[in-house]
């Protein structure tokens, strides 16, 4: 008997299209559809219904996935929940009024965004609460001003700055300066030493010297591979996409010498100007081969290392295009460069050419039209994405001899032991706003050379800060001009020094080993956190009073601080993944107790206090009722601007190993009151999502 089968539908050509978006079948187009609203979501189309609450407090501008993203706990809800009902008293919500003068009262804000309802449910008011909980006050206008001389400003620093480890056995790369530069360092220092002398290319094996080696087999996949890997960078920047970054963050062509802006820049220009860019075959050609050319460390150009150590060797050329991809990305203010010279003149020629190259237009090499540098320093708004060089520069009209690192007071070979080559001219010319001169002892400091930079160790610094005339003479050097300070050479593990003690002296670059995430290296983060690595100095150090300590303004502070409950709070890395040291099982369970220090810059000297919690037994601690209250009381001549409030949460059944499970710093000046979230970060500085302390905090000055 025959059997009759039904014939199957066909499927539309977008019912069949749309399956792949995901595994599943054809006949769940649904599934398909659910995932295609997904990714619309994930591009910002997706249509949410406007909450009322956050329409009538009049903040729909602020409504950002941070907001959607943020996950508030039970422990950290239930205390703004007693808020919200302590506030509100007996009326069934908080009406306009209160909610005022809560935020001009104890919030101390001194403005807030329009708020229309008559009342407000808990929703509403932990909506206005947390876009404004931050317990790090944002910079205020003058502390982002642009308009003054380069050296009114602190800046945030690096030592040695290719090292991954220590300063002995560790690697050196490239890859560290795109980290530093990322995370908001603009002054960076590159040891330069010669290179091999070998060949750029490796010589045929064949005995006919005209031989030409063909592609075989195995390498035409790789030449393929690395010629389309060449070809990206080009193509992405003469053809216009979507996801490109603006005209203002687009590196410049690296073979760029001339001055001529390049087919990225020329597409930029285009699309600002509504015109669409045509891909010109032979540019694209030109570009592709210098592209190549540039994109290797050749044999026999400069190395960078530690000299005299065991550490790795990178090469200059990759670490010069490691600063142009990574230095103006999201950060248009200026990068010092400070080279440290043992390459010979020959070699110092290659490091012109290479910088010139790969830098174009960003590399500094000529004063402006209106900024003679024998007559005045360079507002900061002037140097925008500039890269600027810190060398020694012998100027034809100068006594002193150029030895060692720098320049002697005496006229005097230095010992043939010590001597580096000298400083060839056209390196030392690239030294236009920021030339290096030697350190001896106090006396070099009196030096008048405009915009000059001098390089102090740490031990000296010290040393001149114990005796007042040399402080003051210190002082006033540090008003005009640039010092740069040092970690020991004793410091072979790559530890730092305190950088507020060498801030107090108004040293502008407090270069630290940023590989190494300890404690001074948060003081560092929180100096200049929401800054692009220049922050502008107090105003007495800026001024002609600077050497006058009396005269530095102070307070007397009292701190109080009420720890009301924690969330998200992170297990230290020590015992992630391991069973040492926990229960059997390796359970990633934890009893975090939290410690606060006040680390007060005082009239001359630093004073640290240390106060801390009972442990709690959870990753979101809830304090309770009678919640922890650490006080500081009394404290006086402090210097705000040089002091700082530090959070650490750590594990108080792990005895043997690093405790430490996450941290925070705030400059004093910039420490909120009120009820307030301290957003923690992890060892490595790095923000940890949701992770916090939900304070009260309460400041009194006089």
């Amino acid at each position: 008997m025959a059997c009759s089968r039904r014939k199957k539908k066909k499927r539309s050509g977008f019912i069949r299209r749309m399956t792949t978006f995901r595994n599943g079948t054809p006949q769940k187009p649904g599934a398909a559809m659910s995932t295609l609203v997904s990714l619309a979501a994930m591009v910002g189309i997706n249509k949410r219904r406007v909450d009322p609450d956050e329409a009538a407090a009049g903040l729909l501008e602020k409504r950002t996935g941070a907001w959607h993203d943020f996950k508030c706990k039970d422990s950290v809800r239930s205390k703004v929940q007693a808020l919200y009902d302590e506030l509100r008293g007996g009326d069934a919500q908080l009406s306009h009024e209160k909610l005022l003068k809560f935020l001009g009262g104890m919030q101390k804000e001194a403005s807030f965004p329009s708020l229309e309802k008559e009342s407000y449910d808990f929703g509403g008011f932990l909506f206005i609460l947390h876009h404004r909980w931050g317990a790090m006050r944002p910079l205020r206008a003058d502390e982002i001003d642009e308009t003054q001389p380069i050296s009114k400003y602190f800046i945030s620093s690096s030592h040695n700055s290719y090292l991954e480890g220590n300063q002995i056995t560790s690697k050196s790369s490239a890859e560290a300066y795109r980290r530093i530069l990322g995370d908001g360092g603009r002054c960076i220092e590159i040891d330069v030493w010669n290179g091999s002398s070998s060949a750029v290319r490796t010589p045929s094996k064949s005995p006919n010297p005209s031989h030409r080696r063909h592609a075989s087999t195995t390498t035409l996949p790789k030449a393929t591979t690395d010629s389309l890997d060449t070809l990206k960078e080009p193509l992405e920047e003469v053809v216009p996409v979507a996801t490109a970054t603006s005209s203002n963050t687009s590196s410049p062509s690296p073979s760029a010498l001339s001055g001529a802006p390049g087919p990225a820049a020329a597409a930029a220009s285009d699309a600002k100007d509504g015109r669409t860019s045509s891909l010109d075959l032979k540019e694209l050609s030109v570009r592709f081969n210098r592209s190549r050319a540039s994109s290797r460390s050749r044999r026999g150009e400069p190395l960078v290392h530690h000299a005299k150590t065991l550490t790795t060797s990178v090469g200059f050329r990759e670490v010069c295009q490691a600063i142009r991809e990574s230095a103006f990305v999201d950060n248009d203010l200026p990068v010092i460069v400070s080279l440290e010279v043992g390459a010979d003149a020959e070699h110092q020629e290659l490091m012109v050419d290479i910088m010139k190259e790969e830098w174009g237009d960003y590399l500094l090499d000529r004063p402006h039209d209106n900024c003679n540098p024998k007559e005045r320093q360079p507002r900061l708004d002037e140097l925008k994405k500039k890269i600027l060089i810190k060398v020694k520069r012998t100027d034809k009209d100068l006594s002193e001899v150029e030895v060692d690192r720098g320049r002697s007071l005496e006229v005097k070979p230095a010992p043939k032991s010590s001597r580096k080559p000298p400083v060839c001219d056209a390196l030392a010319a690239l030294a236009v706003y920021s030339p290096s001169e030697h350190f001896d002892d106090v006396k070099s400091l009196q030096s008048k050379r405009l915009g000059h930079i001098i390089s102090v160790s740490e031990s000296d610094i010290e040393a001149m800060a114990q005796d007042a005339d040399q402080r003051r003479i210190m002082l006033l050097h540090n008003r005009d001009h640039f010092m740069r300070s040092y970690p020991d050479g004793l410091r072979v593990d790559s530890s730092n020094f305190d950088p507020s003690s060498h801030w107090r002296e108004g040293v502008q670059m407090a270069a630290l080993n940023w590989q190494t995430p300890d404690e001074m290296m948060l003081l560092n983060h929180a100096m200049f956190a929401g800054s692009k690595g220049w922050v502008l100095k107090p105003s007495f150090y800026r001024n002609d009073g600077a050497a006058n300590l009396s005269a530095m303004p102070h307070r007397t502070i009292r701190l109080r601080i009420t720890i009301l409950s924690g969330q998200f709070l992170p297990v230290p890395e020590a015992r992630r993944g391991s069973g040492v040291g926990m229960p059997i099982g390796g359970s990633t369970k934890f009893h975090p107790y939290v410690t606060v220090e006040l680390h007060v810059e005082k009239l001359g000297k630093t004073e640290t206090c240390v106060k801390h919690t009972k442990p709690s037994a959870t990753q979101d601690p809830d304090w309770g009722d009678n919640p922890p209250v650490i006080e500081f009381s009394r404290k006086t001549e402090v210097v705000e601007e040089l002091s700082f409030i530090k959070f650490k949460v750590k594990d108080d059944s792990n005895h043997f190993r690093n405790s430490l499970s996450a941290w925070a710093c705030i400059r004093l000046d910039r420490l909120q009151p009120g009820y307030r979230f301290v957003s923690l970060l992890d060892q490595q500085r790095r923000p940890v999502e949701n992770a916090g302390l939900f304070c009260r905090i309460e400041i009194e000055r006089w």
